[in-house]
């Protein structure tokens, strides 16, 4: 819950690709004065705060909203990707169809659905999967292959493995773009007005995104170059139809592949207030 009154308290990953997203709410004047605070964890916690009531809204893992009924979407705004993305990688020792063992990063639920989606559909591979903290080569040790996520599964190094990024396989695969988060939460507390504030975070994010690659290549210690290509080419801050579509075509494969419990709601999308 908020911890004063009045307070709106967000919850975001704390990952390069969403800088662009939440910014605003601390580096800005209008941001600081828009009474909301955005609290920094890993999109399985965030899904437990959200559904604990610990926070109004979430940029949680797209897979969330479908394995729990009640949530509803904010419009115009996600982190999503058109073809490759980078920094949501699976490795393995193995050519993949050989691969039988899967070690996942636990901080993902969407990307380590993909993955598993990837491999059934492309080649014909159904690897037993484990849970492991995200560390590639403690991974690799019990495990054929492994799937990281965020500025890990961006830095890491492939050399020697087979590699699949798995926004450009998703976009092989069904000729989509991908959608990896989206804010979501009740739609008492994802109000109009806060999908606005939502929105201008987002406007505002992608105008200082060249102030955001350069202090988050120093944070990271890889060249600007790197965060800012993948801030400006590889990551798509929108949610469009087309991206639309692809999420639902996700749910669908996703419950195929019974990694979903039950058939996925319709999609509910909240619009900003004026």
């Amino acid at each position: 819950m908020a911890e004063s009154p009045g307070e709106i308290v967000i919850g975001s990953v704390p990952y390069l690709n969403e800088k662009p997203l939440t910014r605003w709410f601390q580096h800005s004047d209008e941001g600081r004065a828009s009474g909301i605070r955005v609290r920094y964890e890993v999109p399985s916690e965030l899904a437990r705060l959200l559904a604990a009531g610990e926070i109004d809204a979430a940029l949680v893992s797209s897979l969330e909203y479908f394995r729990t009924p009640g949530y509803t979407i904010a419009a115009g705004v996600s982190i999503s990707g058109q073809y490759e993305i980078a920094s949501v990688r699976a490795f393995s020792r193995v050519p993949w169809r050989k691969t039988e063992s899967l070690a996942l990063d636990t901080s993902s639920i969407t990307s380590a659905a993909l993955i598993q989606i990837l491999l059934a559909d492309v080649y014909d591979s159904h690897p037993a999967t484990i849970h492991h903290a995200p560390d590639l080569d403690a991974m690799l040790t019990v495990a054929d292959a492994a799937l990281l996520i965020g500025d890990k599964g961006m830095l890491a190094s492939s050399e020697g493995l087979f590699t699949i990024d798995v926004g450009e396989a998703w976009r092989e695969l069904t000729g989509k773009p991908f959608v990896y988060a989206v804010w979501m939460g009740p739609p008492e507390r994802l109000t109009p007005h806060l999908v606005r504030s939502l929105q201008r975070a987002r406007d505002w994010g992608v105008e200082h995104v060249d102030v955001i690659a350069a202090e988050e290549a120093a944070r990271l210690g890889c060249p600007e170059s790197v965060t800012y290509d993948y801030l400006t080419r590889i990551m798509d801050y929108n949610l469009d139809e087309p991206l639309l579509d692809a999420l639902e075509e996700f749910s669908r494969r996703a419950r195929h592949h019974s990694l979903l419990e039950h058939d996925p709601q319709p999609l509910a999308v909240t619009k900003a207030g004026r």
